[in-house]
């Protein structure tokens, strides 16, 4: 039987009247409170248009119940209907614990609240809190989750541990897979997350996506055109520290642009602790696709003379009068300003690509275990 809404705005002015209490233990009257304000939040609930807060005692009667709710199935529908001012603190307390189930419905109720929203923002921009939503935002594969991993995978200025999550946080529904393609087509994914994104992409159910991130995330071969096991894998294999090195400082020529230790020649970034820096997934991207993520300061540069040289490398100096190009064999040149026909940024690394073709895959291993060594002192 459907019950008139004054009829139960009458009822709630009794209820909300504080409860006898002169004959009543603490215990009895806490009890007596639970029973009451679960009452007026059922009949809350059932007057259609009614605006709880109007009354600051049937405000108060919700917020208790919701209180008391917290940690069942119970709370998370209560704060869905009626979407408590400030519920957010205790929603990112939620987002944030061990239990993942419900920090995917917390992350839920906080993307429909606006202060939910800027929350998670502000969690985001948090690097010890980061990762633990992102993974949460992953799981729960919405639009509204989607737009922010999308937003975080895009952003070449967060830490790579991040964008990472993002990519991965986006292959675990059909809506993200189909995003993180578009932010590959787009160019706007960034592209140290290129060979992991490619790889979770090529495992998808979907046969359209797999057939579309082939096209725009292509993976790395061996010389003999065979593909080499996915970037996360490659990742679990372990190497020969002594090979590496060997390797490191001989064929694969990597000391002829990086210095480790005060050897080498200096050209590229100076590797001495890049173990400290970088995950062996991060190394493994650097090393097989080092145009993905170019380092600021270490951009590679052309320049175009009146003879008709073209001189590539790193760009020392710019002046007027001068250009200062140095080049792979750590050579710096100097171009008059007069000779200088065109100077263009290459979004190619100066680092050579498909190293692995000359070390093969265990050497590409032998040599990531080296530089995993690499650690800051002290």
């Amino acid at each position: 039987m459907k019950v008139h809404s004054l009829t139960l705005t009458a009822a709630l002015l009794i209820l909300v009247s504080p409860p006898a209490r002169a004959a009543d233990t603490d215990s009895r009257a806490d009890l007596a409170q639970a029973r009451q304000d679960a009452i007026i939040v059922r009949a809350v609930e059932r007057i259609s248009g009614y605006d709880y807060r109007s009354d600051p005692a049937v405000a108060q009667a919700v917020k208790r119940q919701i209180r008391r709710s917290q940690g069942t199935p119970e709370f998370m529908r209560l704060v869905k209907r009626f979407k408590p001012d400030g519920i957010e603190t205790q929603l990112v307390k939620t987002l944030v614990g061990q239990d993942r189930s419900s920090a995917v419905q917390s992350a839920d109720l906080l993307l429909e609240l606006e202060a939910g929203r800027k929350a998670i923002r502000r969690l985001l921009n948090s690097t010890d809190q980061s990762l633990s939503v992102i993974e949460a935002l992953g799981l729960l594969g919405n639009g509204r989750a989607i737009h922010f991993l999308a937003e975080v995978a895009s952003d070449a200025e967060r830490p790579f541990d991040q964008r990472r999550a993002a990519v991965a946080g986006l292959t675990k529904s059909q809506g993200g897979e189909k995003r993180l393609v578009e932010l590959a087509t787009e160019k706007t994914l960034v592209g140290d997350t290129f060979l992991i994104a490619g790889a979770l992409l090529s495992r998808s159910k979907d046969s359209g996506i797999r057939d579309a991130a082939a096209k725009v995330l292509p993976q790395p071969a061996s010389k003999d055109a065979k593909p080499l096991p996915p970037i996360d894998e490659l990742a679990k294999q372990r190497g020969d520290v002594a090979a590496g090195l060997k390797l490191f400082r001989g064929e694969a020529t990597c000391a002829n642009c990086h210095i480790v230790n005060d050897y080498g020649k200096d050209v590229g970034p100076n590797l001495s602790e890049i173990g400290t820096k970088l995950s062996r997934e991060a190394m493994l991207t650097a090393v097989l696709a080092p145009s993905a993520g170019i380092s600021h300061n270490y951009e590679n540069f052309s320049v175009l003379t009146e003879e008709g040289q073209v001189i590539t490398g790193l760009k020392i100096s710019q002046t007027d009068n001068e250009v200062v190009i140095r080049t792979a064999d750590a050579i710096d040149r100097t171009i008059p300003g007069e000779d200088v026909v065109t100077i263009k940024k290459s979004d190619k690394s100066i680092m050579p690509e498909n190293l692995h073709h000359i070390t093969g895959q265990q050497g590409l291993v032998d040599i990531v275990e080296y530089m995993m060594t690499l650690k800051k002192k002290g």
